[in-house]
């Protein structure tokens, strides 16, 4: 029965597009039926979902054609300062980290709430830095922790599993995700990718803290960065 709450639970983790630190996942899409420049007829057909090469990586922009859930930052212009020290921030992260490359880097004012010092997503592979993120003393963790959620669907879907079970995701009556019961942050409870986030900033952050609070989920964070860092 475990077995069977633990699939349900993870079967939309595991299967969502692992894509390699260079790549961005593409979803199955339905294309309508269209004329070439030639003049050929192409028919209506499902192009199958796949990986695609990101060509630039860590691009600054100054304006974006993404539609962004949840939160509704205005995006600014980047000026040489700010894009300097975000740079720089970049530069500290973990080897394993700063394979995963980034098609847009956006300036944002807030992202929804005005304590947020930044944001990320892994779908379009894109980081938003807002406007506390520059008071902040802590850069690197900010960075460690949306370039978690970047690399997040990119981990092995073993490790993913191993993960949830350590750090004590279960599933209600109608198989929704229920959240640990003792959580490392708290907003660790919004989703499992979230709480994996918390848990690889914490650990390069505060390593006794993690191994204190939870001997086994430092162990399967400390297998995945292991595991990452060997990758070729």
């Amino acid at each position: 029965m475990m077995a069977f709450i633990f699939f349900i639970l993870f079967s939309s983790l595991a299967f969502a597009g692992p894509c390699g630190p260079h790549e961005i996942y593409v979803r199955e899409q339905w294309i309508k039926a269209y004329p070439k420049s030639d003049g050929t007829k192409v028919s209506a057909h499902t192009r199958d979902a796949h990986c695609r090469e990101i060509e630039g990586s860590n691009y600054f922009q100054d304006s974006t054609n993404q539609k962004f859930t949840n939160i509704k930052p205005k995006i600014k212009k980047w000026n040489a300062t700010d894009k300097n020290i975000v740079q720089e921030t970049l530069a500290l992260l973990p080897p394993w980290l700063s394979k995963y490359y980034l098609a847009e880097i956006l300036r944002g004012d807030i992202g929804g709430h005005p304590l947020n010092p930044a944001a990320s997503y892994s779908t379009t592979r894109t980081l938003l830095i807002f406007d506390k993120f520059f008071k902040e003393k802590d850069k690197r963790s900010i960075v460690i922790h949306e370039m978690s959620h970047i690399a997040f669907p990119s981990i092995d879907p073993i490790h993913k599993l191993e993960f949830i079970h350590a750090s004590g995701w279960t599933t209600d009556s109608d198989f929704k995700p229920v959240a640990p019961h003792k959580l490392l942050m708290p907003d660790s409870k919004d989703s499992i990718d979230e709480d994996f986030a918390n848990y690889l900033e914490t650990f390069y952050k505060d390593e006794a803290r993690l191994m204190t609070f939870n001997p086994l989920a430092f162990l399967i964070i400390k297998k995945i960065i292991d595991s990452k860092e060997n990758d070729k």
